[in-house]
């Protein structure tokens, strides 16, 4: 187990140090409109729960970010649009993890953010996973610091 551990460490540091720089020209694949859904953890059943969940990506004018709009068709209050920079190892606010992009075009950004949960408003690392493996999957993950260690 501590090996593991240990392994998952020196990767994620690896990935953190030495991973392939990008732009946002890098992630062009992923403009236009997409469904999707968003996952988090329900805690009063403890299971994942799922939620559509789209968004419609475009450049920013001077093409150094993304301005995204997020629609949840079930709750709409939730609605957003936000436009998010690319610089150096900062998507937006989050740091980025890791980036692996293929020859194609597709790629893999993972970015952490220190934050709250939402429903315990416990210290939380706020996971997001983004992949475009010809088609694009937003994705967010609640990780509490206590399940990290």
């Amino acid at each position: 187990m501590k090996k593991a551990l240990l392994l998952t460490v020196f990767s994620l540091f690896f990935s953190m140090t030495y991973g392939q720089s990008f732009q946002v020209k890098d992630l062009s694949k992923s403009i236009g409109f997409w469904k999707g859904e968003l996952t988090y953890l329900d805690y009063s059943s403890g299971k994942p729960y799922s939620m559509a969940a789209n968004i419609t990506l475009s450049l920013t004018q001077d093409q150094k970010g993304f301005i995204m709009l997020f629609e949840y068709p079930k709750e709409p209050q939730a609605n957003a649009k936000d436009t998010t920079d690319v610089t150096g190892n900062l998507f937006g606010k989050d740091r980025i993890v890791a980036f692996n992009k293929e020859q194609n075009g597709d790629f893999q950004l993972i970015t952490e953010v220190d934050g709250e949960d939402g429903n315990d408003n416990k210290k939380a690392v706020l996971r997001h996973t983004y992949l475009s493996i010809s088609f694009y999957i937003p994705s967010k993950a609640l990780h509490h610091p206590s399940h990290l260690a």
